[in-house]
């Protein structure tokens, strides 16, 4: 619990900074900041967005593992976004060798934060041909909004997401206007 509360202590830092010239004493929901993110968003961010995330799941699909992970970074909880560790290379690198991706899907998509979003994809580990039962998993990414530019981000499994057990109340206050 205490990294989702520094987690959203930085990225309330980090919108809160973003906003310079807004004084007041309002409290800020969760779920006014994502209002006020997504205001500031147009289509070409989607696109952005779900072609830089296709394009490394095309390679992964094509057994380019290396071009895959070249174009993935990471984020910490103050939004810093940096390549990724050795390890977190080497952990992703057997995932996609042991587990290969033969087919995939957008499971869902879901804009939040600068610093905070979700890009979830089903990978198939053989080809579907109708039948139930083919093994499949799941990737999330983090898509990272920072200098105006989107990086995808490998989300770590204590960061929240929608669809997850730790996704945040949209009406927590967050910060302060």
């Amino acid at each position: 619990m205490k990294k989702k509360i520094v987690f959203i202590a930085a990225v309330t830092m980090l919108w809160s900074c973003s906003q310079s010239g807004k004084e007041s004493t309002d409290y800020v929901t969760y779920e006014d900041a994502e209002a006020e993110f997504a205001a500031t968003l147009s289509a070409g961010d989607t696109t952005e967005v779900l072609s830089a995330g296709s394009a490394v799941m095309d390679s992964l699909r094509a057994g380019n593992i290396d071009y895959a992970l070249s174009q993935l970074r990471a984020a910490d909880t103050n939004g810093n976004v940096a390549d990724l560790s050795d390890e977190q290379r080497a952990r992703l690198r057997a995932r996609f060798e042991r587990f290969p991706v033969v087919e995939w899907e957008i499971d869902y998509y879901d804009f939040s934060l600068p610093g905070l979003n979700d890009l979830k994809y089903r990978t198939y580990m053989r080809a579907r041909d109708g039948k139930s039962g083919v093994p499949a998993m799941s990737l999330m990414l983090n898509p990272v909004k920072k200098d105006g530019k989107w990086y995808l981000c490998v989300k770590d499994a204590e960061l929240p997401a929608k669809d997850a057990a730790n996704a945040i109340n949209p009406k927590q206050i967050i910060g302060e206007r």
